[in-house]
């Protein structure tokens, strides 16, 4: 896939994309659905208070935590992360017993255990997304939460065990409920929207394409970032409705389509300008009605040029990736309708996420050094209260550890902490003042919880992660009790620590193992090249094509988040992604034709055309490709057809596989 610069962006915009006339109604600088959502995590936050006072459970304020950390605006994305919470939970809980047993006198070595334990939870954390990594943190920092602060009393680490698992439940139970009564909205309802917009895009994209425009390297990479990121909201459908395994399997074909579609039309804009310029229009005007007659008409006009083949090499090639184009545009728009009719598609594909292994090591090994340096800092105070500090930095490097960008969440917390003390020792000492009254409590913590809730849905990635700390802390610090206990010394001991936790987990994630975007960089464009090798040396993966496709699509997406080096305005980063994502896709490609044409003619002509792609070899290649276009004639109706496809997917991987332009050089360092 070849890209160059293009003068603006908003090229790529569809025609039909205007500004809406309508403007939104805003209450008090939020739109109603904010709202809605605020009110519906406040009245689950109380109503799972009120259920564990009713039921005189000894961890009340672990209900109104859970109800926070499970405060997401879909009811898929609560529901889901309700699961993977009770279920991580109960293995943390285990863990919890077997460190405290292992190690019931000693307490170095309880650290120790605890450390390594929370580090090996943030290293598959690290190898996962959305909920699932969450869910393989919480294993790890529920053991600072139930062992750790009984540390003096480790006899006392079954029942607070049981209790914390119990209040979980009433937390996520009250969440379903009252997210269930006032009609939460569904995650595929705004999951199809994105992906129609979605295509809308790519197929923009295309359209700017065959009108002779080039692909910027950045437009293209934050459109794949667009696509591989709707992932946590794809696997969170499985488990919102009865018919959400369906939907799923809808969304990840759409999904993978798109991914396909924008691989299609990077292929095509790397054909020259004037290639085939009668088909170029009817080709654009048929990806926006991909139902229509002309749109089938055209389909089987390029499939007919593909079987036969053109004298004009460039056309035979426009021809083969211009059907591309067309089918996964259908196959896009076949799988969103499905999506919102709740159908399950006809082709089952998996979407396979990249993660980096050096990164889950390096963020498993920080957390495992933040815990211990931790524990030794806050030990030399001699404090009462250090157990409590020493479980804050555990789950907050963990919590940190699960999301996009960690140091963001940090560096919120270290915003948001302080905040969240000063409410609620405001809502505490100033507004409720010795009440013991629950619609006084409720009342009293309505302001903080709503005022959190909103600034969580506010779409900026400096702000959100501030309201969802002080939506969590918030209640952790308020720790509601019946009877109110009003303890000062407590709440102030406990705010100190908390306040400390946080700025030393700060200062650590800064001096310990920092993971610069230099150092993220480096090993994603390593790994594509370790991995463009392996193709082309014939290791095969048993996903599908267009299933490794997507894996690399989300490898350029994380590229694109991070930001560009010193002196690269152009992103000549994502420009060499982008050539070897085109150039694996060639290269799977020619794999599978020619595996699919190996039962249907001369082997040796399938051996010299495999051994040409693993030296990479272009002249070879172009006359592998020779020799079975000369042979397609003594086969059948499928042969020759089977036989001209694999010649020109030859063609085509002689045409990318270039060292120089591409950063394809096996011996070549990688970019700092």
């Amino acid at each position: 896939m070849k890209t160059e610069a293009a003068p603006a962006q908003a090229r790529y915009r569809p025609a039909n994309d205007t500004p809406s006339v309508r403007r939104a109604v805003i209450v008090a600088g939020f739109p109603p659905s904010a709202w809605a959502f605020a009110l519906r995590t406040w009245a689950a936050m109380m109503v799972a208070l009120y259920a564990t006072f009713w039921l005189q459970l000894e961890s009340a304020s672990t209900a109104a935590v859970t109800v926070g950390i499970l405060a997401l605006q879909t009811r898929g994305q609560a529901y889901e992360k309700a699961v993977y919470r009770v279920f991580a939970t109960i293995l943390g809980v285990v863990a919890s017993f077997v460190i405290a047993g292992l190690f019931p006198q000693t307490r170095e070595l309880f650290l120790i255990g605890f450390a390594g334990w929370l580090g090996l939870c943030v290293y598959v954390g690290g190898l996962l997304d959305g909920n699932r990594a969450y869910g393989a943190v919480l294993s790890g920092y529920t053991v600072a939460v139930v062992a750790v602060l009984q540390i003096d009393t480790p006899q006392n680490t079954f029942t607070a065990g049981v209790n914390r698992g119990a209040a979980i439940v009433v937390g996520v139970a009250a969440l379903a409920l009252v997210n269930d009564l006032f009609a939460a909205p569904n995650v595929h309802t705004g999951l199809s929207d994105k992906l129609a917009a979605a295509q809308q895009r790519v197929r923009a994209l295309a359209v700017a394409i065959l009108r002779g425009e080039r692909a910027h390297p950045v437009h293209l990479a934050n459109l794949l970032r667009e696509i591989t990121a709707l992932h946590p909201d794809i696997t969170a459908l499985s488990i919102e409705s009865s018919n959400g395994g369906a939907r799923g399997a809808a969304a990840r074909s759409a999904a993978v389509a798109l991914v396909a579609e924008v691989s299609a039309a990077g292929a095509l804009s790397s054909l020259p300008v004037a290639t085939f310029p009668s088909l170029r229009r009817p080709l654009g005007e048929a990806l926006a009605d991909a139902y229509g007659e002309e749109s089938h008409a055209l389909q089987l006009c390029l499939q007919r040029k593909v079987d036969v083949g053109c004298a004009d090499l460039h056309a035979a090639l426009f021809a083969r990736h211009g059907l591309d184009l067309l089918i996964e545009n259908r196959r896009a728009q076949d799988a969103i309708e499905d999506l919102r009719a709740g159908r399950r598609p006809p082709r089952r594909v998996h979407a396979p996420i990249y993660r980096s292994r050096r990164a889950a090591a390096r963020s498993g090994l920080r957390a495992f050094l933040a815990v211990l340096i931790s524990a030794m800092l806050l030990s030399l105070g001699g404090w009462s209260f250090a157990s409590v500090a020493i479980a804050l930095v555990g789950m907050i490097v963990a919590l940190s550890a699960s999301t996009p960008n960690p140091q963001t969440l940090v560096v919120g917390a270290v915003i948001a902490v302080p905040i969240a003390v000063l409410l609620a020792g405001v809502t505490e000492f100033l507004i409720l003042d010795g009440v013991d009254q629950f619609p006084l409590l409720a009342i009293g913590m309505a302001p903080s919880v709503l005022a959190a809730a909103l600034l969580f849905t506010i779409p900026n990635p400096r702000l959100a992660p501030i309201g969802f700390v002080v939506l969590v802390f918030f209640p952790f610090v308020l720790s509601p009790t019946n009877p109110p206990s009003y303890d000062p010394e407590s709440y102030l001991f406990s705010s100190f620590m908390a306040i400390t936790s946080v700025i030393l987990l700060f200062v650590l994630m800064r001096t310990v193992l920092p993971t610069s975007d230099v150092l993220r960089r480096r090993w994603c464009l390593t790994s594509a090249r370790a991995e463009m090798r392996g193709l082309l040396a014939g290791s095969r993966s048993p996903r599908l094509d267009d299933e490794a496709l997507f894996r690399d699509a989300d490898r350029i997406g994380q590229l694109a988040a991070l930001q560009p080096a010193d002196g690269d305005e152009r992103r000549d980063d994502l420009g060499q992604a982008l050539d070897i994502f085109g150039c694996a896709a060639a290269v799977r490609r020619v794999r599978t034709t020619l595996a699919e044409l190996s039962a249907r003619t001369n082997g040796r002509l399938v051996g010299d055309a495999n051994s040409a792609l693993a030296a990479s070899d272009t002249r070879g290649l172009r006359r592998a490709a020779a020799d079975l276009a000369s042979t397609a004639t003594e086969l059948d109706h499928d042969g020759q057809a089977a036989a001209r496809a694999a010649s020109l997917d030859l063609i085509w991987a002689a045409f990318l596989i270039d060292p120089s332009p591409f950063g394809l050089d096996l011996h070549r360092s990688t970019l700092s």
